[in-house]
């Protein structure tokens, strides 16, 4: 699947993808996530887990994240 439109934040502590958007990937399988996100209003948040090696391709290059799913 290729997504276009989407903002890479290199600086960011988490990456996040939507669970609508994991979804549309085809549900692939997660990895458990224990930690609570943090917002900057200081409201807290129970992701659902972590989508492993997500492969990034930014020009030619291949870049792997994982991406936490909210």
């Amino acid at each position: 699947m290729v997504t276009t439109g989407t903002i890479i934040d290199e600086g960011a502590s988490v990456s996040i993808l939507s669970s609508i958007s994991w979804e549309a990937l085809g549900s692939p399988s997660l990895l458990p996530e224990m930690r609570n996100l943090t917002g900057f209003d200081k409201g807290t948040s129970r992701p659902l887990a972590i989508l492993p090696n997500v492969p990034i391709i930014l020009r030619r290059k291949i870049v792997y994240m994982n991406v936490m799913v909210v």
